[in-house]
């Protein structure tokens, strides 16, 4: 069982249901502003090569614990909420995309630094060859 980052959780569900956002069609229950978005845990843990259990368990227990706030009038916004409305195991699709890109603005930095150090260290030995060679 593969142990996915919460970069590729939230990467995989974007994929998986950005066509689906913004939400119900016309006529049902929850309109196009709701936030949340109905996700299959099944399916997801299916394609990211994990338990349904152990994506779950990330989705609540971390993800949600991380990214839940309180707004000024003392109302929960959720990141994971087990149920909204009828629907179950929904996400909160819009403040999913604002993560998952301050994730991959992450990525590219570390990237980036990793690039830098990796050409330092080239030079250096670059330059302690050279050394070596001129000293003969």
């Amino acid at each position: 069982m593969s142990l996915p980052t919460d970069r590729k959780i939230l990467r995989c569900i974007f994929k998986m249901y950005e066509s689906s956002y913004p939400g119900k069609e016309p006529g049902e229950t929850s309109g196009k502003n709701d936030p949340y978005l109905p996700i299959k845990v099944n399916e997801v843990a299916t394609r990211l090569g994990c338990s349904p259990e152990m994506l779950f368990g990330r989705l609540y227990y971390h993800l949600n614990a991380k990214y839940h706030y309180t707004q000024d009038n003392d109302a929960q916004v959720n990141f994971f909420s087990l149920k909204v409305g009828s629907e179950m195991h929904c996400v909160n699709f819009p403040y999913l995309a604002a993560v998952l890109a301050e994730k991959d603005e992450e990525h590219k930095r570390q990237l980036w630094s990793l690039g830098v150090a990796i050409a330092a260290l080239v030079l250096s030995v670059a330059s302690i060859i050279a050394q070596v060679i001129s000293a003969k």
